[in-house]
């Protein structure tokens, strides 16, 4: 598509969402100026109908409100992003390694011992955050929690207070529409410098403002740092917790304390307690189909990406992407919110292994 065509909603739903290619990441939402769409779990519904989930049939009560201005169609990064614009403006070309470009890779651990032992690996993005709001480098962050109410189901969330950063740890596996949380820090808290913590499917919803011939820019620059994490691929939370966690083991998302996914099984942890241990193979049905036609593994426009594997437990694997990432880990470090070790070269490749398989073959294993 090179072309500017009258495209709206309607579009969107025929072309990305009833096909599955949506990825929940939530930029549609965030760039629509007449509020006509939000999410309800991981489907479309109106703002004053909370119950209605769109279908075929009634999609038509959004275009009710919609004015045509094609700002989510021409936002969605399922139809407009482009590696190649984004990372020639981002790094001058497009990185002929599956890891993308990057300037350094190593092992980092938070020095804050409240964020390493609430932590997924060891909590570099937390403390990294931290910094930047103590510092006052931004004055919001956005990422991903979830309450007691939700049960592990990821909300979207600005955070504006460092001691509010534990509530927001722990990998949810599950879709959350994080570019949503960039529109409510900028117009709802009225901040303009964010940092945000994303999966590769939202991060390219902020990038598709760079590629789209009508991309909505505001977002993306305001965002002082993005974090990448590192992707494999979500599943339903329906599926994930409902379905195999409740229906078929028992275990209900209010006693669960961690979930660990990693390249052979997922471990499901109650007060540290392992609960329960399955081969990663029985979770290939549960997986969204958007996540097969993602072969980005380690979040190539980060500024600065992180993940579990290559590292040892308690430690996080970082890889250093642009200037800005570079100047702001190293800051951090030097004020002791972050210390680091050199990443050996095998764990490396064991990222690179992982990042090239989902380049190849998409998040199908």
């Amino acid at each position: 598509m090179n072309e500017v065509e009258d495209r709206s909603f309607g579009d969107l739903i025929k072309e990305v969402v009833e096909p599955g290619h949506c990825t929940v990441c939530g930029t549609c939402v965030a760039v629509c100026p007449y509020h006509a769409l939000t999410l309800r779990g991981e489907s479309f519904r109106r703002l004053d109908l909370d119950e209605l989930e769109v279908t075929r049939n009634t999609y038509k009560s959004i275009e009710d409100l919609c004015q045509r201005c094609g700002f989510c169609y021409y936002n969605c990064p399922e139809l407009w992003f482009n590696l190649e614009k984004a990372e020639g403006k981002a790094f001058g070309a497009v990185a002929k390694d599956e890891l993308g470009h990057f300037r350094e890779a190593v092992m980092a651990q938070a020095t804050d011992r409240r964020i390493l032992d609430n932590a997924q690996c060891g909590g570099a993005a937390t403390a990294l955050l931290k910094y930047m709001l103590e510092y006052e480098l931004v004055d919001a962050a956005v990422t991903v929690a979830s309450t007691e109410r939700t049960g592990w189901k990821p909300q979207p969330t600005v955070i504006v207070n460092s001691r509010d950063l534990l509530k927001t740890q722990k990998t949810k596996y599950t879709p959350a529409a994080t570019v949503m949380g960039v529109k409510s820090a900028l117009y709802e808290w009225v901040r303009s410098r964010v940092a945000f913590v994303a999966t590769p499917c939202q991060v390219r919803g902020i990038w598709t403002a760079d590629t789209s011939p009508k991309g909505y820019t505001r977002m993306l620059n305001s965002t002082e740092l993005i974090i990448g994490s590192f992707c494999y691929g979500t599943y339903p939370y329906n599926d994930l917790f409902r379905k195999l966690l409740v229906g078929k083991h028992k275990i209900y998302p209010s006693s669960i304390s961690k979930i660990d996914l990693d390249t052979e099984k997922m471990r499901v942890y109650a007060n540290s307690e392992l609960k329960l241990e399955i081969h990663r193979s029985q979770l290939r049905r549960f997986l969204r189909k958007s996540c097969e036609n993602c072969h980005d593994f380690t979040n190539r426009l980060a500024d600065v990406s992180v993940g579990g594997v290559g590292s040892p437990e308690k430690w996080t694997t970082v890889l250093i992407r642009t200037e800005r990432g570079k100047r702001i880990f190293e800051d951090a470090e030097k004020e002791g919110y972050l210390r680091t070790e050199s990443l050996p070269d095998q764990a490396l490749e064991d990222v690179r292994s992982l990042a090239r398989l989902k380049h190849e073959e998409g998040a199908t294993s």
